[in-house]
Formats: structure tokens, sequence, C-alpha cells
């Protein structure tokens, strides 16, 4: 398996993050992804479907679980560090992030793409590491040094699955969501992830 070289990358993001006076940028996505939403591929060459990347100043790490050890060593070339998170004396993706925002550095994050959970965990590990901040950034980092080479977003319409897989016909599902959403008087419902 080839290493993708991320240099460039990285040194385009970093001159990004400067412009903005961030110190840490992360940027965080879904498991299952459409090819135009896969940032950390893009940014780290890691093609696995589980995993955090973090860029800093001067480093970038990519923390990931047992079932990719291998493989993101194989992957990701010499600008990463590779967390594996899970094993003794390995820190977790947040508390990496934090020892490397010691002394007042600004982490940035696409709000969009963190739950409000991790944020939260983020966000106490930084402060109780040296008072830096958590900055919610309008645009995708990543997205800007990807530019006009990201895929296009799919317009494929909706797959609807049968009711033998699914148990259920949309219009079903539909009615009792509106019957619950009736009861508990809830204008809408919002689902980030399916």
């Amino acid at each position: 398996m080839d290493k993708a070289d991320t240099t460039l990358k990285l040194a385009r993001l970093r001159a990004l993050m400067k412009e903005r006076n961030v110190h840490v940028y992360n940027s965080h996505s879904s498991e299952y992804i459409a090819q135009c939403d896969a940032r950390r591929e893009f940014i780290s060459g890691f093609t696995g479907s589980a995993g955090c990347a973090v860029v800093t100043e001067t480093s970038a790490a990519l923390a990931t679980d047992g079932r990719y050890f291998n493989q993101a060593a194989q992957q990701l070339d010499d600008s990463w560090t590779l967390l594996k998170q899970g094993l003794q004396d390995v820190p977790t993706w947040q508390d990496w992030t934090a020892e490397q925002s010691a002394g007042g550095k600004v982490v940035a994050v696409d709000p969009t793409l963190i739950t409000a959970s991790a944020a939260k965990k983020l966000f106490e590990k930084i402060l109780k590491n040296g008072g830096s901040k958590l900055l919610p950034l309008d645009e995708n980092l990543v997205d800007s040094v990807w530019g006009e080479d990201r895929p296009a977003r799919p317009l494929l319409p909706v797959k609807v699955l049968s009711e033998r897989f699914a148990g259920k016909s949309v219009h079903t599902k539909l009615c009792e969501l509106r019957a619950e959403l009736a009861k508990k008087k809830s204008p809408g419902f919002f689902r980030h992830t399916v």
C-alpha cells in the first residue's frame, strides 16, 4: 500500500490556520460518508472508515481504533503521528489536542461535524490544560485546501428499502413520527445521522 504524500496539503492547511489565528484544527465526520466528505482521507491519506485527524502548526495526528492500526501505519506518511486509541499510555485524540494547545492556543473545529458531547469533552480538556479556547469556524479549512478538486456532492435520490428489510413502510413510519411529535407538541424532528 502506497503512502500518500500529505506535505503540501498540510502546508496549505497550516497557512489557512495561520491566517485565521488558529493553532490546532480538527475536522470530524461520520463513518459512512460521500466521497466529497472524505476530509480525513484527503488530508491524511488514511482510507479507513473510523478515525480523527488533528493538525497543529507543527504536527499532525491521526487517532483510530484497533481495527485500523496496521492500515493507518501503512498509509500515513512521516508527517503524521498515529494515536492507537485504546492502548495503554496512548493519549486520546482529545488529550493529545489539549496537550498541543497548552499555553492559550486556539483550537478550531467545524461545528457542523462534531457532536455536542465530543465538543464539550474537548473543550473541558482544553480548558483544564491551560486556558486555550475552542473556536467554531464558519468554513471547513480542509474543504478550502481541497478546493476545486473536491468531488461533487452526489445528487442521487434516496433509496427506499422494502418493508421486508425495513419492517414498516415509509408512510407508516412518518405517520408514527408525526403522531409522536403532535403528542409532545413538538414543531419538528431533526436527525443528523442515518
